[in-house]
């Protein structure tokens, strides 16, 4: 009995010595591979993991997002148009610049902008006339623009000085509303203090312009689409006080009155109508809310930018 009792102990401590042995193999073999997996997990959460900037930034430009009318070619008669004679009223002359007369651009009816719920900072009524001057490049008054409540007159023949080139082909345009949403560089944000991959980078640049696809954007209100990573509205300000962009830190007088600054005309490059800014650029007129609402467009901004 005693001989029994020793054999059942000594198998059943080869037993357990075997099954302990057989556990380790386990885990030498087995662990690696259960950790790649825990590793492979761990990398893929951390790489889902809420980090990038990129949704906060989508959702900003998505709530500051503003109406703009798109100028779109019209079948049908319209005051608005691009290009052709202006239809100034009568006794406006035709407006000089500085070395010569300058070039008709483009003619506003602010009824139709009103129809078309256009910006609630524009007048109800009257005309804007918007005339060019390539010598005030880099100037506030590169575009002027001429406003008037009266009744548009006959088409006005350009002057014999102004050359060929500055006499682009006429569009009647009627209005297209879209919602345009304001680039990294119109809210001041700097990529570089951002949490942003290249292609989220990318993304939200091209994010202002993807509203309209390939149409040209002659347009009126919102947001500009920007060619070049500039400031604008701080653009405007310095320009606006005679004073030269980027010089300095703006002072807090000047971040706050820069956000009064609207778009009030976007001119695209437009082959179609003989206008070319630069190599494929684009104008842009700016006027403060406060100075548009009372009718006052004697003191606009505009900016030229090209690739």
């Amino acid at each position: 009995m005693h001989q029994i009792l020793h054999w059942a102990r000594a198998v059943g401590f080869v037993t357990l010595a075997f099954l302990y042995s057989l556990a380790i193999t386990v885990v030498i073999v087995l662990a690696p591979i259960g950790l790649a997996a825990a590793l492979s997990r761990f990398v893929s959460r951390k790489a889902q993991a809420p980090g990038s900037d990129a949704p906060r930034l989508r959702g900003l430009m998505k709530r500051m997002a503003r109406q703009t009318l798109l100028l779109a070619p019209a079948k049908t008669s319209t005051v608005t148009k691009l290009g052709g004679d202006p239809e100034l009223p009568p006794g406006h002359a035709w407006p000089e610049g500085v070395k010569g007369p300058r070039a008709f651009l483009a003619q506003i009816d602010l009824n139709e902008v009103r129809d078309a719920e256009g910006p609630d900072w524009l007048p109800e009524e009257g005309l804007l006339y918007a005339f060019y001057d390539e010598w005030r490049a880099g100037f506030p008054d590169e575009v002027a623009i001429i406003f008037s409540h009266e009744a548009p007159g006959p088409p006005l023949a350009p002057p014999e000085a102004l050359p060929p080139k500055w006499r682009f082909a006429e569009r009647r345009t009627k209005f297209l509303s879209f919602q345009s949403t304001p680039s990294l560089d119109w809210l001041g944000i700097d990529p570089a203090e951002v949490d942003l991959n290249e292609q989220e980078l990318d993304e939200l640049a091209d994010a202002p312009d993807e509203p309209f696809g390939d149409e040209l954007q002659h347009r009126i209100g919102g947001y500009p689409s920007e060619i070049q990573g500039t400031e604008m509205r701080l653009e405007c300000e310095y320009l606006a006080r005679g004073l030269t962009p980027g010089q300095e830190e703006p002072s807090p007088a000047i971040l706050r009155a820069s956000r009064s600054w609207r778009l009030l005309l976007q001119i695209d490059t437009d082959p179609g109508l003989g206008m070319t800014w630069g190599d494929g650029g684009r104008l842009y007129v700016f006027v403060r809310e406060a100075h548009a609402k009372r009718g006052d467009f004697s003191r606009t901004v505009t900016i030229s930018q090209c690739d």
